[in-house]
């Protein structure tokens, strides 16, 4: 049996590394915005992409309770959805738009 590689267009292989690098900030906006005791939870992030999509994420519980609680207040700041506003807050449009411009020139 014969396995067939697919073979990416200079666009799609742009447009593929832009998204991970998209991927990779607002993890780092994220990581910045969650609450953050041990460190344990924030090393849990992560980004993985498929084709043409991005996923970001944490897997830790205690990540995932911060971040769906409103009402925990958290003496070393941070604050809950920090994933979700780091997403909201980011210029997703504008950061795909200058790595595809940066990676096709």
């Amino acid at each position: 049996m014969k396995i067939h590689n697919a073979i990416l267009s200079t666009v799609e292989k742009a447009a593929q590394e832009s998204l991970k690098a998209v991927g990779r900030d607002v993890l780092k906006s994220a990581r910045e915005k969650s609450p953050t005791d041990s460190g344990a939870s924030d090393k849990s992030g992560f980004v993985a992409s498929d084709d043409l999509t991005v996923q970001v994420g944490f897997t830790s519980l205690v990540s995932k309770l911060n971040h769906e609680n409103l009402d925990w207040r958290h003496e070393d700041g941070g604050e809950p959805k920090f994933l979700e506003n780091a997403a909201l807050e980011y210029d997703v449009e504008g950061k795909m738009a200058s790595e595809m411009r940066r990676r096709l020139a």
